[in-house]
């Protein structure tokens, strides 16, 4: 944050911030995050039934999958890659979970631009901003920096060596962080 009090990285692209968090820059990938959290929000909640939360926790790590994922050189833009990535995860899931498949929302398009409604961004910002506090502060130092890496696109083996740790450990760290993401999302 420069002294002014605006942040430059909200001024670069979707696909200049993933470069960014690819290099481990964490305040990137939190600009990312708060980007693309209503849409990821709001099209859980587009699904019926009690599975909403467990949808958009599905939806954030999907969008956290799409920024290891993306690839510039296959022609779509980051923000139309993440709405198949986030959309898809989130069907998937939805169906396995749900006994009533006819349910599901009539839209599955997530905005091309997720900043859409200029009239909530200052809102939208300050509850993505204290969205993001929480996931830093229920995830241990651990699960945080695997968090980091992992969004960055690094692989498990990478992040092995990167922090020293065994893929397995990882794993573990992985898998706590998502049942973490779920409760900070309830």
């Amino acid at each position: 944050m420069v002294k002014d009090g605006r942040d430059p990285l909200k001024k670069l692209s979707s696909e200049d911030l993933i470069g960014l968090c690819r290099s481990g820059d964490a305040g990137a990938l939190s600009e990312l995050i708060s980007r693309f959290a209503p849409a990821v929000i709001k099209r859980a909640e587009s699904f019926k039934g009690e599975f909403w939360d467990d949808l958009a926790q599905e939806g954030f790590l999907a969008l956290l999958g799409a920024v290891k994922t993306y690839s510039p050189d296959r022609g779509a833009s980051f923000a139309t890659y993440a709405q198949l990535v986030v959309k898809n995860r989130m069907i998937s899931v939805f169906k396995r979970v749900s006994s009533d498949h006819d349910e599901l929302p009539d839209e599955f398009d997530l905005p091309d631009d997720p900043s859409e409604s200029p009239e909530n961004v200052v809102l939208e910002q300050e509850s993505l901003d204290e969205l993001y506090r929480k996931i830093e502060s229920s995830l241990s130092k651990l699960e945080f920096d695997v968090f980091k890496l992992y969004a960055a696109g690094f692989s498990y083996e990478s992040i092995s060596q990167k922090l020293s740790i065994t893929e397995k450990t990882v794993d573990n760290a992985v898998q706590r962080m998502r049942k973490k993401l779920r409760n900070v999302l309830r």
